[in-house]
């Protein structure tokens, strides 16, 4: 696999795709303004995207006429829906480590994003406790693929 420029018109939403990400695009563009475009677009064959759609809709809104791709080919139909899922879904599985996102916090501007980092010192609690009231809200159930095995929780 290697990346490659193609023009925005010659890649292609995924029309079944689940997530609705446009809440988070105005965020995407943002960090594509400050920190420039990093990650490429993941398509098919066909140009249609496999992951990377909110990354999509951030350039198109910022006016780019291009974008990086990698082009994976091969794959099943099953094998691209399960990718489409499962990239966004395992994603939603890791955490924080309060202490060191503190750190890598400190003295950083991110301008206009007003992101929830969910540190809430200035409420009076200690990180750790914060850290520890968010997991014990946070209720998990485990869902097991039939055809392949893999197991996530939700």
């Amino acid at each position: 696999m290697t990346v490659q420029s193609k023009k925005l018109s010659e890649v292609h939403p995924y029309e079944n795709n689940p997530r609705r990400n446009d809440g988070a695009v105005g965020a995407v563009a943002e960090s594509i303004r400050q920190c420039g475009y990093i990650a490429p677009i993941i398509v098919d064959e066909n140009g249609v995207i496999l992951a990377g759609h909110t990354r999509y809709k951030a350039l198109r809104q910022l006016g780019y006429q291009e974008a990086d791709v990698v082009v994976k080919s091969g794959l099943t139909e099953e094998q691209k829906r399960k990718y489409r899922l499962l990239d966004n879904k395992t994603g939603e599985l890791a955490e924080w480590d309060i202490d060191l996102l503190e750190m890598e916090l400190d003295g950083l501007d991110f301008g206009s994003l007003d992101l929830d980092w969910g540190i809430s010192s200035a409420e009076g609690l200690d990180l750790d406790e914060a850290a520890s009231t968010q997991s014990e809200q946070e209720e998990t159930e485990t869902i097991h693929c039939p055809k392949c095995g893999f197991e996530f929780a939700v």
